[in-house]
């Protein structure tokens, strides 16, 4: 009986491993490979945004000061480094994080000595981030900050949505948003811990009501208008639908099979099952 058991212990194993190793080769790993991925727009004579290497960044240069939005990771915050290091010289850097995950916080390590502007509070970075990344100060209130001739708003959202303590950038002149992983382009969000698909919509409310958006950089994916935010809503209002009611789950989950997408962690069945476990938990 004994024998029987280690068997199919020992074959339940190597079928999970071989499904393991089929999702990362088809799935995980050409979306990693994508992400590391850098382009540079140089939008305007002031402002730089890199999409991808991790988390999309931006780099608002003046006068007097240099800010920097997300870090990025591995050899992309590296990069990102270096290029702040030239526009900066001896001038001041200020960095935000729009949240603690690695691909938009990881390059925190090259600022040695600069301020580094987060939501949250110091404990509860450490539990996740270690202390070689961790912020310098802590956003309790949104922030304005004079960058030349831009104003920049840093606005804590308060509330889970992506995290415990998402933060929005936004600059006034030129109307653009620059939005963390609470807004994403064309891809599936990855709902774990506080993550709370109700505060993605609530945020989706709240976010054109408090600035004119005319221009977004999400978290991931490429920039563009307001189509970004509404297409993110409607993507959890789909969702939501499809958690409510079973019959439209094939449909609604067809008419993402077009963004990117990883089974089971970050898919639009992953979004459907989250909403379907807080409706069951409420």
């Amino acid at each position: 009986m004994l024998k029987k058991i280690i068997k199919w212990v020992g074959i339940i194993f190597v079928v999970l491993i071989a499904i393991g190793a089929t999702l990362y080769l088809i799935y995980l790993r050409p979306f990693m490979n994508t992400m590391k991925q850098t382009t540079t727009i140089q939008y305007d004579n002031e402002l730089t945004i890199i999409l991808g290497g991790g988390g999309n960044s931006g780099i608002l240069n003046s006068d007097s000061m240099v800010l920097v939005i997300d870090t990025k990771q591995d050899e992309a915050a590296e990069q990102l480094h270096k290029m702040v290091s030239d526009m900066a010289g001896n001038k001041p850097v200020l960095i935000v994080d729009t949240h603690f995950h690695p691909d938009h916080s990881d390059g925190n390590r090259f600022y040695a000595g600069q301020t580094i502007l987060a939501g949250g509070t110091l404990e509860y970075w450490k539990k996740r981030v270690g202390d070689q990344t961790l912020p310098t100060s802590w956003l309790k209130d949104s922030m304005n900050i004079e960058v030349g001739d831009e104003m920049v708003t840093v606005y804590p959202l308060g509330k889970n949505v992506h995290t415990a303590n998402d933060v929005v950038v936004y600059l006034h002149k030129r109307k653009m948003l620059f939005g963390g992983d609470v807004i994403l382009n064309r891809q599936a969000p990855a709902l774990m811990g506080a993550a709370n698909p109700e505060g993605y919509l609530a945020t989706f409310d709240l976010l054109p009501n408090v600035f004119d958006i005319q221009k977004i950089v999400p978290g991931h994916g490429e920039m563009g208008g307001i189509e970004i935010l509404n297409n993110f809503r409607q993507y959890f209002i789909d969702m939501k639908t499809a958690a409510r009611d079973g019959s439209k789950r094939e449909e609604l989950e067809a008419k993402y099979k077009d963004w990117a997408q990883i089974p089971f962690f970050m898919s639009s069945g992953a979004t459907i099952d989250v909403f379907h476990k807080q409706s069951i938990n409420k």
